[in-house]
């Protein structure tokens, strides 16, 4: 089978974890035996570079999709993919559309999203397949649109086991090298520093923590990866709270180094409030390294994290529950912390990529039968 992979999310030298896990399904794809070919668009930073780039991409979706002979177009991202491809369907009636759905597709989080609505609306219809990360999106979408769209779920490419795997003995020797001092213990945070991804919960959390166990101060460092829009708002709540001097923040980081910072920290926070969550990938990639998390209780993270069992959940938003959870790991046993951690890892090899990769293949194999079943009027 021969499939266009159509993305406006895709790693490059620069940004080397945009869209990795649109780059992620697409190496599984070539590992099931299916050729793909791409229209994908790379990160751009300025409203010239990204006007240009979208025109280009636009122009490289509709070339392909009506000189190329695929048996599918697999397109990530519904909202910003949906006109070039309304557009190919119009013109070429015949081509089969897989739409992968996420995040704010299908729950805008800010409003000028919403316009993107009607038209994501319509390709779903439109659609022969639809994707989604997890059933909780999955019910989503249904609640939504009411689409008659064959809905599959697929993990979002997966963790990568071969990046993403538990290190800790070599936690001393990774902590020299990021120049982080091993005589303390570290607490992580990697999201974009962006609406909804739930950093200012994170920072007011670490101010409460402070505040009712101060001794902690001298044997604990909080760690933030990330970049984004609130990069100088981040900066100066960090200011106000004064935790400057506990808080360690990185820029965006390579997997590798993402895996480095998974096995230092000994929990990772997923304080999230976006309902557009569809799955949390990062929360499964911690979990690969053995490392439990303490998680919002919203999205597709309640699709794999059991509270008290292989990490803990909290109310989205509240920072002061965020805290009081803190304080509870800091009470745990070995024994305990050692039975959440192994719980955490057996998770995530549920979603490891050679465990799903077949669930994919699946889905492009029944695609073929269910356009043959249903005929030409289904599309």
């Amino acid at each position: 089978m021969k499939i266009l992979l159509v993305a406006n999310m895709y790693p490059s030298s620069n940004y080397p974890s945009y869209g990795v896990f649109v780059q992620n399904t697409e190496k599984i794809l070539q590992n099931e035996g299916f050729h793909v070919d791409k229209a994908v668009l790379q990160k751009k930073t300025t409203k010239l570079s990204k006007l240009f780039g979208y025109a280009t991409y636009y122009s490289e979706i509709l070339l392909k999709g009506l000189t190329g002979k695929y048996d599918a177009i697999y397109v990530h991202y519904a909202s910003h993919n949906a006109l070039p491809l309304l557009w190919l369907k119009r013109i070429k009636p015949s081509i089969k559309i897989v739409t992968n759905v996420h995040g704010s597709d299908v729950v805008p989080e800010v409003p000028s999203q919403e316009k993107y609505q009607p038209a994501v609306k319509q390709l779903l219809g439109k659609s022969s397949l639809i994707i989604t990360p997890s059933h909780y999106y999955e019910q989503l979408v249904l609640d939504k649109y009411s689409v008659h769209t064959p809905i599959r779920v697929f993990p979002s490419g997966g963790v990568n086991a071969e990046v993403f795997y538990p290190k800790k003995e070599k936690r001393n020797l990774i902590l020299n090298e990021m120049n982080l001092d091993p005589s303390y213990r570290y607490i992580g945070y990697v999201g974009r520093l962006d609406v909804g991804k739930g950093w200012d919960h994170y920072l007011n959390s670490i101010s409460l923590y402070l505040q009712e166990k101060p001794e902690t101060r001298n044997r604990t460092r909080f760690i933030a990866v990330g970049s984004g829009k609130d990069d100088k708002a981040f900066q100066e709540l960090a200011k106000s709270l004064n935790i400057d001097d506990v808080l360690v923040h990185f820029p965006l980081m390579k997997q590798s180094d993402l895996a480095n910072i998974y096995n230092v920290i000994d929990a990772f926070v997923f304080p999230t409030t976006r309902k557009g969550e569809s799955l949390g990938l990062v929360g499964l990639e911690a979990m690969a390294c053995r490392t439990p998390i303490i998680a919002s209780a919203i999205g597709g993270i309640l699709d794999y994290v059991k509270d008290g069992e292989n990490g803990w959940l909290f109310t989205p938003g509240d920072a002061d529950q965020l805290k009081n959870l803190l304080i509870s790991f800091d009470h745990l046993s070995k024994e305990e912390y050692e039975s959440v951690s192994n719980s955490a890892y057996e998770t995530s090899l549920e979603y490891e990529q050679k465990t799903i990769q077949s669930k994919l293949a699946d889905i492009f194999n029944e695609l073929t039968k269910i356009t043959d079943e249903r005929g030409s009027n289904f599309l």
